[in-house]
């Protein structure tokens, strides 16, 4: 029973970290897409696109 009750109190603080959690994953996800347009308008790649040139030169 007590591994009921330890489970039930573990899905309560889930479920309450939750909305936090969705909160600074749409914060992040924002971030991303201004770093994006940013780099666009700057005419800078991303990271990850010249690490990919650089792979495919070799």
């Amino acid at each position: 029973k007590s591994l009921q009750e330890e489970y039930a109190k573990l899905l309560s603080e889930k479920k309450a970290a939750y909305p936090d959690y969705r909160k600074a994953k749409q914060e992040m996800q924002e971030l991303l897409t201004v770093q994006a347009n940013v780099a666009k308008i700057l005419g800078a790649e991303p990271r990850e696109a010249k690490h990919e040139k650089e792979q495919k030169q070799r």
